[in-house]
């Protein structure tokens, strides 16, 4: 199940940075309802947030910063190579850190600091705990609203332009609370087909509101990101519980290359947009898709042939 909704959100990820840029109908709305797969992607992060291994917490964050975070680094700044000689844009080692050698990295200097701090709160007592979770939800929501009131009206209520974790972090707990809460999930398995229908409404809620509020185009500064992003998750994590669901293997496969995905695809996007397929932008996302699928396989192909890793298991 998450892997597909992870294979899903990758997908949107791509279509998203394929269609940016375009005002035509289409363009806008694909910009719109892909919104919802970067808070996904935190609230699958807060469901497995809970490890036994929280009490080593600085082996363990050591840990996530060598596999996932070093990594990222370099690809990092590979971006930031590949920019700079294409496009001649600047990077400095801040860019690196946080993320902006490229439109989509952001995601990861956000995804590392959550994944080294927010195993502490295991330390602290369950109701308390919970109530800071909830308060996370909370800010979170009056972070937007005051983002979303700045853009609009113009009144700057929020001058910090910095990391602003207080932004994703009702997502994180979002997801820390679904996992704590597990009768949660067994409810909505229960009733699967109220919570669907439920989901379908939220999710539309989402999506229409800045339309109407004239808000469309402000990316993640919105109230209206908490319905939408809730409401297409949860909606399709429901349609796929089922074995009969459209595309589950496939989108299983996706899923569990997400990572590689989205450290890649952005090399192939302006160039396919702009260059080579101008006219044709769902093509060029299907493209591109294939191409880091097709990578991933070979990679994986080839480290297996590897005298060293012969007799083990490549991780997906």
């Amino acid at each position: 199940m998450f892997d597909i909704l992870k294979g899903l959100g990758i997908i949107s990820v791509i279509f998203s940075h394929v269609y940016r840029g375009g005002t035509d109908p289409l363009a806008v709305f694909v910009r719109e309802i892909a919104m919802w797969c970067v808070p996904m992607f935190f609230m699958v992060q807060g469901y497995f947030m809970y490890t036994p291994a929280y009490r080593r917490w600085l082996q363990n964050s050591w840990n996530k910063i060598k596999k996932v975070y070093i990594p990222y680094l370099y690809w990092a700044v590979a971006y930031g190579l590949f920019f700079y000689f294409t496009a001649g844009k600047t990077f400095g080692i801040m860019d690196l850190i946080y993320g902006k050698t490229a439109l989509h990295l952001y995601y990861m200097f956000y995804y590392i600091i959550f994944a080294i701090f927010c195993p502490l709160l295991y330390f602290l007592p369950k109701t308390l705990r919970r109530y800071t979770l909830y308060l996370m939800i909370i800010s979170n929501i009056y972070w937007l609203y005051m983002l979303e009131i700045s853009k609009h009206y113009g009144i700057h209520w929020i001058s910090w332009s910095g990391p602003a974790p207080i932004k994703w972090w009702g997502f994180i707990a979002i997801g820390m609370l679904l996992g704590e809460y597990k009768q949660i999930e067994a409810f909505i398995r229960k009733h699967y087909k109220a919570f669907f229908a439920g989901a379908v409404i939220l999710a539309l809620i989402g999506l229409i509101e800045p339309f109407l509020n004239d808000t469309v185009g402000y990316l993640f500064n919105k109230v209206a990101l908490f319905p939408l992003a809730i409401g297409v998750t949860l909606a399709l994590a429901i349609y796929y519980s089922s074995e009969k669901a459209i595309g589950r293997n496939f989108l299983n496969y996706v899923g569990t290359r997400t990572f590689g995905i989205y450290l890649g695809h952005f090399f192939f996007v302006d160039i396919l947009r702009n260059e080579l397929i101008p006219g044709d932008r769902t093509l060029v996302a299907l493209i591109i898709l294939g191409i880091c699928l097709a990578a991933k396989e070979i990679k994986d192909r080839v480290t297996a042939r590897l005298p060293w890793n012969k007799g083990t298991q490549i991780a997906a």
